[in-house]
């Protein structure tokens, strides 16, 4: 049905690159989300009521809970599709993740609130009218989740969604949720253990659960989580395919939602290629922005290659370091030509107990890498090991 849809409904629904039709795929999975979560709502909600059970009720307003961040969603789409302004040069895509946030925060007070509920449901329990048509509605329940969480994932996957991904994984916790209620049902059926409010109260800790982790990975892109490996390939190849190109450094990717990324980075070359380093520089930044919609600034770097200088400014750092008895190491160093000036720069690699020397680290190397050439410039970067390894 949702290919169908996007045919119809999306205009050049092929060009996935395009930012208008990313908007178009995320606006049509949000309506289809609310529309199908409504639905089952509705009908959980009537089969709860009829049957006196706690959970299925709750499990229909997990449904409503879902509906509201799908409809969140879309407004945030609309509101990102808005596009730059005096205030806000790289547009507003970032609305979606703030919708989204609020979205999750309704969606953990209502686990919170139906939670509260289930505990009332345990501590004085009621009898649960068993019905085959009820067995049915959840089984199809599961059915219609595992279809959207089907589609949701093939569209996150086609426009690189967060959002879209966290509906989809959202979509297999609502049919655990699910299943455990139509557990409980055939439990007290054949056995007349009334478990209904164990089971309630299971499927509001699904939902608080779904929304924290929904808050926490909104939270990781607004400070600035490690960018998606795949653009960083992609960029990486467009970059390198030049001959004249030793090296790319201080890759640097913004996310500004919907696909749109500000982008800076660092080319190595020689001196002696320096024009046409900087026409190729001019065609990287075009062929970025024709292909992944990215604003880039490219400055370039030419290296000292001197392996003399190289290695006594390497072993004079290893030195260094290694007084703190911190374990650390010395990665990536770079020995960059800048006028009268030789910048140096490298990363200090290890554990948390880097922060509490930071200062005196810097210090301290600035004083060593400055006793073998006094024209240099240290730029000494501490990284924590464990965050740095999965840059």
């Amino acid at each position: 049905m949702v290919s169908l849809l996007t045919r119809l409904l999306i205009k050049d629904y092929k060009n996935i690159a395009s930012p208008s039709v990313k908007k178009s795929y995320a606006k049509l999975s949000s309506i289809i989300g609310i529309l199908l979560n409504i639905l089952l709502f509705t009908v959980k909600l009537f089969s709860g009521l009829i049957s006196g059970s706690t959970a299925i009720v709750t499990d229909g307003f997990n449904n409503l809970a879902d509906a509201a961040t799908s409809a969140a969603s879309f407004f945030g789409f609309c509101l990102a599709g808005i596009g730059s302004g005096e205030n806000h040069l790289f547009g507003h895509g970032r609305y979606e993740w703030l919708m989204g946030f609020l979205s999750a925060l309704a969606v953990l007070v209502m686990g919170g609130t139906l939670a509260k509920s289930s505990i009332t449901s345990i501590s004085t329990p009621k009898n649960i009218e068993f019905s085959w048509i009820i067995l049915l509605i959840l089984i199809c329940s599961i059915i219609v989740k595992l279809y959207m969480f089907f589609y949701n994932k093939n569209i996150a996957c086609k426009i690189n969604s967060s959002a879209m991904k966290a509906t989809a994984s959202d979509c297999i916790s609502d049919m655990a949720a699910t299943t455990a209620i139509m557990i409980s049902l055939i439990v007290q059926y054949y056995t007349g253990w009334k478990i209904d409010g164990w089971c309630g109260l299971l499927v509001s800790f699904f939902i608080m659960f779904s929304g924290l982790r929904s808050m926490m990975e909104i939270v990781e892109r607004l400070l600035g989580q490690t960018p998606d490996k795949d653009l960083v390939g992609r960029i990486t190849t467009l970059v390198m395919q030049y001959p004249q190109v030793q090296g790319i450094n201080s890759l640097i990717i913004h996310d500004y939602g919907l696909g749109h990324y500000v982008v800076s980075m660092h080319l190595e070359g020689e001196e002696e290629n320096s024009i046409i380093l900087n026409d190729i520089a001019n065609e990287i930044s075009y062929k970025l922005y024709l292909e992944m919609d990215c604003d880039t600034t490219i400055q370039i770097d030419y290296l000292d290659t001197d392996p003399v200088m190289y290695d006594q400014i390497f072993q004079k750092a290893e030195q260094k370091i290694q007084i703190f008895q911190l374990g650390a190491k010395i990665k990536s160093l770079r020995i960059v030509k800048s006028g009268l000036h030789t910048n140096v720069s490298f990363i200090v690699s290890g554990s948390r107990k880097l922060q509490k020397q930071q200062d005196q680290i810097k210090e301290a190397m600035n004083k060593s890498i400055l006793s073998i050439n006094s024209n240099c410039r240290v730029i000494t970067k501490l990284v924590i090991a464990s965050l740095h390894s999965e840059r």
